[in-house]
């Protein structure tokens, strides 16, 4: 049995457990800008209440790790999905902006804190040379999982039904860990509480990060109201998004791969030219409801590899395995960034020139990323070994 494949099956009970997580979060997050706008909000409105998770994901990426630290990575797990699955269901209590603005600040902190300690754990697991591959692994199960948790929405749901089936998902997250034996990573040492510094990982990992924050979760927070704009409804919204999420999930199979043997710099450039040349579609061509299902399929193998790409290139330069939380918490504090301007700068943008605000959004960031990764060097695992030295992190 492949290196890969052992880390994978020693990790089966936390891999189910993600399953239901990213199902629970799929439904909760892609569904919101559907019930906002037929509850009548602006788009700017949509933005802003969305804009709230990734307030609170920027906090959960700082603080929850004296909290992982203290009490573990499976109780922290149960921890935070409880608290997660608990905030999904009271959004049934009411259809204030402002509570559900809160709401979405603790839904933020909770998922975020459970992305942490599942990337920190297959992270200390995963060795450079494979890291991809488990990482490529871990992509393709939040794609299936965030696939079927999209698809609930073609069904058109009561809002009130959308909140239960949701919470009851990621509720279920945690039953795994707890009912199948599985060792959980050392505790992770406790630093001071700050912001991450982000500027000692690598930069092409940093802006990566940044960029895929921006491209990948305004895509889940805006994109159903890209659709609606074009005068579609909630059904046209789900199809689309689980074509983007195959997507994903397509790319997912080979990109891998092609990290680990060619390069993190070369699978950057090529996810990102896919999606770059995918959007210029939507902004020079008036496209049929069914070729923009097929367009959305190279638009998810473009923009959802991305953040993998990022981590395992910030992982490529990590010697001291103790510090694999801190490592992650720096890079999913930058993807949490560019997640919260992501739904406010495309609130903006849609306000005043609709779906094509989106469409623009796109062609500039990914095409800024190509334009950024061209200078940096490529680094091949074979010539990483040879001069690792002694640096705990490198800067490229």
């Amino acid at each position: 049995m492949s290196s890969a494949k052992r880390i994978i099956k020693s990790m089966t009970a936390l891999f189910f457990g993600m399953g239901f997580l990213f199902a629970g979060n799929a439904l909760i997050i892609s569904s919101i800008g559907v019930i906002l706008k037929h509850n009548g909000a602006s788009s700017f409105a949509v933005g802003v209440v969305s804009a709230c998770f990734f307030i609170g994901a920027m906090c959960g990426t700082i603080f929850s790790q004296k909290i992982i630290s203290r009490i573990g990575h499976i109780r922290s797990f149960g921890l935070f999905g409880a608290i997660f699955g608990i905030s999904a269901m009271l959004h049934s209590l009411s259809e204030n902006l402002i509570f559900w603005a809160f709401l979405r600040f603790l839904i933020g902190i909770c998922y975020y804190s459970l992305l942490m300690i599942i990337e920190s754990w297959l992270n200390e697991k995963a060795k450079n040379a494979v890291r991809s591959r488990i990482l490529a692994f871990y992509e393709l199960v939040f794609y299936l999982s965030f696939g079927v948790g999209i698809l609930i929405i073609a069904f058109d749901l009561d809002p009130h039904a959308v909140f239960i089936i949701s919470a009851a998902l990621i509720l279920f997250s945690s039953l795994p860990l707890n009912l199948i034996k599985i060792k959980e990573p050392l505790l992770p040492k406790a630093s001071e509480v700050s912001i991450p510094k982000v500027f000692d990982i690598a930069p092409l990992a940093i802006m990566t990060s940044f960029v895929a924050g921006l491209l990948i979760n305004g895509f889940f927070s805006m994109a159903s109201l890209f659709i609606l704009l074009q005068n579609y409804d909630a059904k046209v919204v789900s199809y689309f998004m689980f074509c983007a999420i195959m997507g994903g999930f397509i790319a997912q199979m080979f990109i891998g791969v092609i990290s680990d043997k060619m390069g993190r710099k070369i699978a950057i450039m090529l996810c990102a030219s896919i999606g770059f040349a995918t959007m210029l579609c939507y902004a020079f061509f008036t496209l049929h409801l069914y070729l923009q299902y097929v367009l959305a399929i190279f638009l998810g193998m473009g923009i959802f590899c991305l953040y993998a790409l990022a981590l395992a290139r910030a992982n490529d330069m990590l010697q001291d395995k103790g510090r694999a939380v801190e490592l992650g918490r720096g890079v999913l504090f930058c993807y949490s960034l560019g997640s919260l301007l992501a739904p406010l700068i495309l609130g903006v943008l849609m306000e005043y020139y609709g779906f094509r605000g989106f469409v623009w959004f796109y062609v500039i960031l990914l095409g800024a990323l190509i334009l950024f990764a061209l200078n940096k060097p490529n680094i091949l695992n074979k010539k990483f070994k040879k001069n690792l030295g002694n640096a705990v992190i490198f800067n490229d």
